[in-house]
């Protein structure tokens, strides 16, 4: 997955950075925050989309390389559940504007909706997002869910959601 790749490319290109001066966003990075967020899950299937919700718990960055662990939780309407863990890094794009990309994986339970082909499934996705002068957030994100080929079965999905993250 080139996401993947180019994930690890920044953690390495970022390993002489001081986190508390240079890396963008610090005020809200160093901070605990809440994202929730909805949108639609298989967005880009038009005969099986389904609503879905999600709240996340950002921990504050930690590391010289800026990196954000996160745990979150999705729902979709029809049952499906997504319980997960990821990394985020964030770059700057102006002073109030950011895109955080991110990686992770979690435990897929499809419900009534999309069988993923596996209960372990891998996340990859950006979030961009306008940043409030209180550190809080609001941002479209997108993300690609996939088993990796651990089972013959891997259609793989998509969701789209907006979301709004308080920074604490």
């Amino acid at each position: 997955m080139q996401l993947n790749k180019a994930i690890v490319l920044v953690c390495l290109l970022s390993a002489g950075f001081s986190t508390k001066a240079q890396h963008p966003f610090s005020e809200h990075t160093d901070r605990h925050s809440l994202y929730v967020h909805g949108g639609q899950i298989n967005a880009f299937n038009g005969s099986i989309r389904n609503p879905v919700y999600g709240l996340e718990y950002r921990f504050p960055k930690f590391s010289r390389w800026g990196l954000v662990p996160a745990i979150g939780y999705l729902n979709s309407n029809a049952g499906a559940e997504y319980t997960y863990f990821d990394m985020k890094y964030t770059f700057d794009l102006s002073e109030h504007w950011g895109l955080l990309i991110s990686t992770g994986l979690g435990f897929y339970d499809d419900g009534e909706f999309l069988d993923l082909g596996h209960t372990i499934e891998f996340k990859t996705g950006f979030e961009v997002f306008y940043e409030f002068e209180n550190n809080h957030r609001i941002g479209l994100s997108g993300n690609h869910y996939s088993n990796s080929r651990l089972s013959n079965k891997n259609p793989g999905t998509e969701s789209l959601t907006v979301g709004y993250t308080l920074a604490f």
